[in-house]
């Protein structure tokens, strides 16, 4: 048993992971450690390149793996072989500054459970980024905020430099489906303390980023997942509301004046929706406030999602936006107000 494992998952790194493990050795040579290489693989010799690093520098392990490749399996495996009370998780590619890891290690024995090196507190920050960068990652930390109350806390669930202690994880099963492993580490550890330390995020000193169009896919779905599809179900819902609404409506115009029917009609697809996502889509999250006061907040979360809407169909129209257009704009820009309000504040 050490202190702290270092878990650096690779492939095609050969340009970066020598600096990177002279770095290290520099860094940590007071605390007792292990650094874990974990390659997939590498056709251009990283894993050659960290067992000869290794020679000299006796902390290190490689572990290479052949006929599967992956960012998470590779990080996990890292992390179930590791020895250390507390573990690291970080890139080879310079963008994740190993000097933090002392300041992060001490913030654990501090009693902190998980310490993220974050770009997203006070003092942190990332170099280099085009604006549609920083848009694409502002959005996926949103989502994830929004969808998983437990990384409501996080300002950058999405960093994939961080420190946590390994205790954790007892009793926990870890399967993410993307790279984002600090997603899946606070969704489901019971109980743990969480302080972020801001950092600079580093341009990439050699070599091309592996995080592509798949890799985000993979992230989308991991975060479905984690947030039991609640969305999708929230979806569902809607368009059955939808269904009752037009059902009542067409039923009762026969006997009641229209203004009546439709007011009647749109309270009954309300109140359908609120039974049923009460009953599936936030099930497991019933506990928090009374059934009456859940209703009440639901009414008001989809009213003010009507107001956006018809708000955006009004305005996109007078703009010259064809109003068809413009109507489904606003449906959706209301379904996702319905969505964020119901998620955050009727069953937060």
């Amino acid at each position: 048993m050490v202190k702290l494992s270092v878990v650096i998952p690779t492939y095609m790194e050969a340009e970066n992971i020598g600096l990177l493990l002279v770095r290290l050795r520099d860094t940590l040579e007071s605390i007792d450690h292990e650094v874990i290489v974990v390659d997939d693989d590498s056709p251009d010799g990283t894993a050659d390149i960290a067992e000869e690093y290794g020679r000299w520098y006796r902390n290190v392990r490689v572990i290479r793996r052949t006929g599967v490749r992956g960012l998470a399996s590779a990080i996990i495996e890292g992390i179930s072989k590791a020895y250390g009370s507390y573990i690291v998780v970080m890139d080879a590619d310079m963008q994740h500054p190993p000097e933090l890891i002392p300041t992060m290690l001490a913030k654990a024995e501090d009693g902190y459970d998980v310490v993220v090196a974050s770009r997203y507190v006070r003092g942190g920050g990332v170099s280099r980024w085009s604006i549609g960068r920083r848009i694409v990652s502002r959005l996926a930390t949103l989502i994830a905020r929004i969808a998983i109350p437990r990384v409501r806390v996080l300002r950058d669930p999405l960093s994939g430099f961080f420190l946590f202690r390994k205790g954790i994880l007892e009793g926990v099963s870890i399967d993410p489906e993307s790279c984002k492993i600090l997603v899946e580490i606070v969704a489901k550890a019971r109980d743990v303390r969480i302080y972020e330390l801001p950092y600079r995020f580093q341009p990439r000193y050699r070599g091309r980023s592996k995080l592509g169009l798949m890799e985000w896919i993979r992230y989308v779905k991991h975060i479905l997942r984690l947030s039991e599809y609640r969305i999708l179900k929230f979806a569902i819902i809607g368009v059955t509301g939808i269904i009752v609404n037009l059902s009542i409506l067409a039923l009762l115009i026969n006997y009641l004046p229209v203004w009546i029917s439709g007011l009647i009609a749109i309270e009954t697809s309300i109140l359908s929706n609120f039974i049923a996502n009460d009953l599936w889509t936030f099930s497991s999250r019933r506990s928090k406030h009374s059934m009456a006061r859940r209703m009440i907040e639901y009414h008001g979360a989809v009213a003010i999602g009507a107001v956006i809407n018809y708000s955006v169909l009004v305005g996109l129209t007078y703009l010259g936006i064809n109003p068809i257009i413009a109507n489904m704009v606003g449906i959706l820009l209301g379904f996702i107000a319905n969505y964020v309000l119901s998620e955050i504040v009727v069953w937060g």
